[in-house]
This record gives C-alpha cells, structure tokens and sequence, in this order.
C-alpha cells in the first residue's frame, strides 16, 4: 500500500532538512556563546517538532496503527509544548525589539534588572509550555493520544471554556498583545525618535539595525503565519463542540474526559471527507513548521559569524579524525594583515548586542580608545626594525616592541580616541 498523503515523501524531507538547518543554527549560538532567548527558544521548539514530524510522517505514511506508545506519549505532549512554545518566543521577541526601539533595555544595564528580564524569558519559553504539557495538558486530556494515518501522533484535547481559557489563550492573547500593542508602539517611536534611535543604534555594532531588522522580520512571518491558523482553529473547534453537544460546557468532567482505554486512530480518508476547508487547514498548520524553520535559518544560519562558526567545527571534528589543515604561509600572512589584530576597548556594555543572538562574553560597544595588537614573528620584527633605522633613527616612531614566547613579537599603537564601532 502506498502512502496516503500525495505529496509524500516532499513532507518527510522538508522537516528533516529543516530540523537540520535549526540545529546550525543552534550551534552556531552556542559556539559563540551568544543567544537571544526569543531566537533561542523559537528555534529549539521547531526543532524538536521537524523532527517529530517527519519520523511520524515515514513510519506511518500509508497507516493509521496504533503503535509505538511510549514514543506517541511523549510526543504528543511534545506537540502540546510546541504549540505553546512558538507564540510565546514570538511574544519574548516582539517585547525585546519594543524595549529597544523605544531606548527602555538601558534599563537590563542594571544586574538585577537584566536577572529579572531573563527569568521572565525563560519562564515564558520554557517553563510555561513544559508546565501546559504536563498536568494542565492531561486535566483535558480526550485520549491517551491520537494517531493521524499519514502524519502520526498527536495530541487529543477536549474542547471546554477552561481548556481555551488554560491552554489556547497562550497561542491567542501573546501574539494578540504583540501584533496590538507592541508593532503600533515601536512604528510610533520609530516615527518620534528616528534621530535618536539612529545614533542608539549606531553605538552599537556595525549591522546591528540589520540584526534588528531580522528579528523583526521572524517575528512578523510567525505572527502572520500562527496567529490566523491559531484563531482559525479555536473557532472551528469551538463550533464543532457547540455542534456536537448543542452547547459549550465550562468543562465536561474528569470522568466523561478521561474515560478512555486506548489511543484514538484517524484515518486519512476521514479527513478528506471533511471538507476542503479542513484539509487546507490542516495541511497549513502541518507546513508551517518546516517554512518557518526555513526562515530563520535563512536570516540567522548564512551570516558570516555562523560560517565562520561552522568552519569551527569541521576544523575541530578534522582534528580528531586526524586531518589537519595546511599551515598558513607567509603570503597567506600578508594577505590577513601580518597576523591577528585584537581591539582592546574601553566601552560600556549596550543592550543592542542582544539583537542577533543575545547578550554574549565579548559585547562590543562604542569605543573610547583602540589598542591593536599585532602578532608578527621575531625575526620580521627584527627586518622592520633595521628598516626603520636606517630611514628614522628616532626609535619612538615605531611603537615599543618586545619578545613573546621568544618566537613573536607583539607591536601596540596607541591610536587617539575615537568614536566607532567593533565587531
């Protein structure tokens, strides 16, 4: 039997490559050590549910089985965690960029300020769905899970008044606040503030208002993509309910929920059958996942901070396999400026370098005075010194040199006091 779903295998594939791609991503953040949480937590729930979703897409392709339950179980509250996840880091991202364009994360510079901030952050992305996941997740619980022929697990709820106030209301009320509240406030101050927010921006690194504008840009695809298939699920559900019991109970009761002994299976045929609208909708809310996996790989996994952190990592996996890459030489070395240049830099902290990925170990900030740091071998010291010499005896126009490990020599010039940026 072949698989039900016409555009098998092009599902499966999708979220596998796009469950890749989020992992770069991912590790891209954490090799450099620099996250934004939105970013960070948008990026782990789509991760974990591509994957999810194209193993159940290949092993239940063409039947609807009630099998693998241990896997279904915790999946289909893995399901659960995700949709809660996403709007959630949607809403952390939208609320982080308003705080910035209205000059207010000045604010997270204080310790106990930007304590307090991340814990709301990590509240709302993670503890929150884990917490709608588990207990709050099985007091509505329909069935011990659901299997879709075609698409495998998922989760079963009951539709009631408390269900939608306890676990729909996350995937309606933040991205509502943020498409509401936040999106007006901040094209205002854009508006009101341009001048201010330009040099704001501009004391911080060199793209970040191109960092900004990538974030904003993820946080508007997710928004325009989950909030209309949210509200368009919650409506549906909502009229089923009323169609099937004449009436929407507050709640149905813990017995007449919970009175199930096995798994409910679905078949594919079921799902045609019920009309194009649902079909559309269903495949809209299964393809969004893997498009907006796409999108944020396309705006954070191809900068050059994350080749250069994947280049990292095949040069360190090369080394345990015992491959090693040729040793630079000394036209290389010319090309790269005569070796590695080092900026010591004297600048307070700015909020902005939490825009691409967060706050990291080395935030660049507005430079008061640069110190660079030139690594060159002893012996071209020693050439540039007899040049030097012989066209300018006075030594202080070099610069002071001394030996390093006695095999380099490190040059600092002072340079006056400048206003720019690093990288």
């Amino acid at each position: 039997m072949g698989a039900v779903d016409p555009t098998y295998p092009l599902y499966p594939i999708a979220c596998i490559l796009a469950a890749a791609a989020l992992f770069l991503v991912l590790l891209s953040a954490f090799i450099r050590r620099n996250w934004n949480l939105g970013v960070a937590f948008l990026s782990l729930w789509l991760f974990l549910e591509n994957i999810a979703n194209g193993v159940d897409a290949i092993v239940w392709s063409d039947n609807a089985e009630v099998r693998l339950y241990a896997y279904c179980d915790l999946v289909s509250r893995l399901k659960v965690a995700a949709y809660i996840g996403r709007p959630l880091a949607t809403f952390i991202i939208t609320r982080r960029l308003f705080l910035i364009a209205s000059l207010r994360s000045v604010k997270l510079l204080s310790d106990t300020s930007r304590r307090r901030a991340s814990i709301i952050e990590w509240v709302l992305g993670l503890l929150v769905p884990l917490v709608i996941a588990g207990p709050v997740y099985y007091v509505h619980q329909g069935s011990r899970f659901g299997v879709q022929e075609g698409f495998g697990c998922s989760d079963v709820l009951q539709t009631s008044i408390l269900e939608i106030l306890t676990i729909r209301s996350w995937t309606l009320i933040p991205p509502f606040v943020s498409v509401v509240f936040y999106y007006p406030l901040s094209l205002r101050v854009f508006y009101r503030r341009s001048r201010d927010l330009h040099a704001f921006l501009q004391s911080s690194e060199s793209d970040s208002r191109t960092n900004y504008a990538r974030i904003l840009a993820l946080a508007s695809i997710d928004l325009v993509l989950a909030l209309p298939i949210n509200i368009t699920i919650t409506v549906l559900n909502l009229t089923s309910s009323v169609a099937h019991n004449g009436s929407l109970p507050f709640y149905q009761g813990w017995t007449s929920i919970h009175d199930w002994t096995s798994p409910s299976s679905y078949s594919y045929a079921n799902l045609i059958a019920s009309g194009t609208s649902d079909v559309v909708q269903f495949y809209f809310t299964y393809w969004t996942r893997p498009i907006v996996a796409f999108v944020i790989f396309g705006l954070f996994g191809l900068t050059s901070e994350a080749r250069a952190s994947y280049g990292r990592v095949i040069y360190i996996i090369g080394g345990w396999l015992g491959w090693k890459p040729p040793p630079r030489t000394r036209e290389d070395s010319g090309r790269s400026s005569l070796g590695e240049i080092v900026f010591d830099i004297r600048a307070q902290h700015s909020p902005l370098s939490d825009v691409e990925m967060g706050p990291g170990p080395h935030s660049p900030g507005l430079l008061t005075l640069v110190t660079p740091v030139i690594n060159i071998t002893k012996q071209d010291a020693v050439h540039i010194a007899n040049k030097n010499t012989l066209r300018d005896p006075d030594p202080e126009s070099m610069g002071s040199m001394r030996a390093e490990n006695d095999s380099t020599v490190e040059c600092r010039m002072s340079v006056a006091p400048v206003h720019a940026l690093a990288r």
